[in-house]
C-alpha cells in the first residue's frame, strides 16, 4: 500500500495541508463538522493503516540558538544517553540532527519528533505547530502552549535550593540567574521566590551572568568590583554557573563556605570535584530522556488531542559548599 500523505487529503477535500493537520491532530482553528470530514476522508482514504504500519522511528532535534545553555556537557550527554537507551529498549530507530534557529525544518516532518527545546522561545515553537507528526519538547515546559513535554520541576528545583538554604540558617539569599533568559531558569526563580515567601524572606540580590563557567567567572569578578553587600549564600540556577561564581570568589579571597555559601543544580560530575565540593539540586538526566522517547512513542500510538506534561522531581544533594549558620 502506496504511503497516504496529507496532502493528498487536502487535494481530495480542496482543502490547505495545514488544515487537514490541525484537524488530524485535533488542534484549533478548524470546525468540528470540517474536522469531523477530514478524518472521515482520511480514514476512508487508508491514511491511519499506513501509519500503523510504518517501522517505528523518531527523530531527535538538538535545538541551539546560541549554544551557550546547550553544550557539550555532562548535563546533555546523559540526557541523550538516555534517549539513545530508550530507543534501543523499544527497538526504535533514533535519528538525530542539531539544529539552529532561522534552518528550516519542513523537511524533518517525516518522523515523530523529540525536540530538546532548552534554549527555545515561545516564537522558535511556531513553525512546529503545524506538524503532520507528534512533536515532544524535551527539558522544556511551555504551560499556555499546546505542545506535548518531558521537563525537570524547575520550580521545585528553584524551591528545594532556596530551602535547603533556610534551613541551615540563612536569610540573606541571592540568586544567581542566567543573562540569557530560557524557561527553566525562570522557573527555578519563580520556585526560589516561593520559598522564601513562605519564610517571610525576600531575594537579597539577583546577579545576571553569563550560563558558562568562563562567561560567569568573568560576569562575578565584574559584580565583586563594584563593592555590593555580599549575601550569606547563593542558589544558582545552574551548576556551570555556580562553579565559574565559586572561582571569582576564590579570587577575591572569600572563603566558600566560610563567608558565602552556595548551592548549585543538576548535580553534574565536577559537583565532587571541585574545592569545597559543591551542594546542588540533583536530577535524573538519562531518566528525563528515556521519559521523552517513552511519552513520544506512547503519542504516536494514541493520537490523542489532549496535551501532556510531565515534570520530573528534584532531590536536594548536601555536599560541602553550604555553611550551617546554627551552629
Amino acid at each position: 500500500m502506496p504511503k497516504m500523505r496529507l496532502s493528498d487529503i487536502a487535494e481530495s477535500l480542496g482543502v490547505s495541508t495545514a488544515t487537514v493537520s490541525n484537524a488530524l491532530n485535533r488542534k484549533n482553528g478548524v470546525s468540528p463538522e470540517k474536522a469531523e470530514q477530514i478524518r472521515a476522508a482520511a480514514a476512508r482514504m487508508g491514511y491511519f493503516q499506513t501509519r500503523q504500519s510504518e517501522k517505528r522511528s523518531i527523530r531527535f532535534l538538538i535545538y541551539k540558538k546560541h549554544g551557550k545553555v546547550v553544550m557539550d556537557t555532562a548535563f546533555f550527554a546523559q540526557l541523550i544517553e538516555g534517549v539513545q537507551d530508550k530507543c534501543q529498549t523499544a527497538q526504535c530507530d533514533l535519528l538525530i540532527n542539531n539544529v539552529r534557529i532561522g534552518d528550516d525544518f519542513a523537511h524533518f516532518d517525516d518522523m515523530p519528533i523529540l525536540l530538546l527545546a532548552t534554549e527555545m522561545g515561545k516564537e522558535e515553537l511556531r513553525p512546529f505547530e503545524s506538524f503532520e507528526h507528534p512533536v515532544m519538547l524535551l527539558d522544556s515546559d511551555f504551560r499556555y502552549e499546546r505542545f506535548n513535554s518531558v521537563s525537570i520541576d524547575n520550580c521545585e528545583a528553584g524551591y528545594v535550593g532556596a530551602r535547603a538554604l533556610m534551613e541551615k540558617g540563612h536569610s540573606k539569599i541571592g540568586f544567581l540567574d542566567s543573562s540569557l533568559p530560557f524557561n527553566n531558569m525562570k522557573d527555578r526563580y519563580k520556585g526560589f521566590c516561593d520559598a522564601l515567601d513562605e519564610g517571610g524572606l525576600k531575594p537579597f540580590v539577583k546577579i545576571d551572568l553569563e550560563p558558562t563557567v568562563e562567561g560567569a567567572y568573568t560576569d562575578m569578578c565584574a559584580w565583586l568590583e563594584t563593592g555590593h553587600e555580599l549575601p550569606s549564600a547563593f542558589f544558582a540556577g545552574n551548576d556551570i554557573m555556580a562553579i565559574g561564581v565559586m572561582r571569582a570568589l576564590k579570587r577575591a579571597q572569600i572563603d566558600v563556605p566560610g563567608r558565602v555559601s552556595i548551592v548549585g543544580m543538576d548535580d553534574m560530575p565536577m559537583c565532587q570535584v571541585v574545592e569545597p565540593a559543591l551542594s546542588t539540586v540533583h536530577v535524573d538526566k538519562q531518566r528525563l530522556g528515556r521519559m521523552g522517547v517513552g511519552m513520544l512513542l506512547t503519542l504516536s500510538k494514541a493520537q490523542s488531542a489532549e496535551v501532556e506534561r510531565v515534570r520530573m522531581g528534584v532531590s536536594y544533594v548536601s555536599r560541602e559548599s553550604v555553611r550551617d549558620l546554627r551552629a
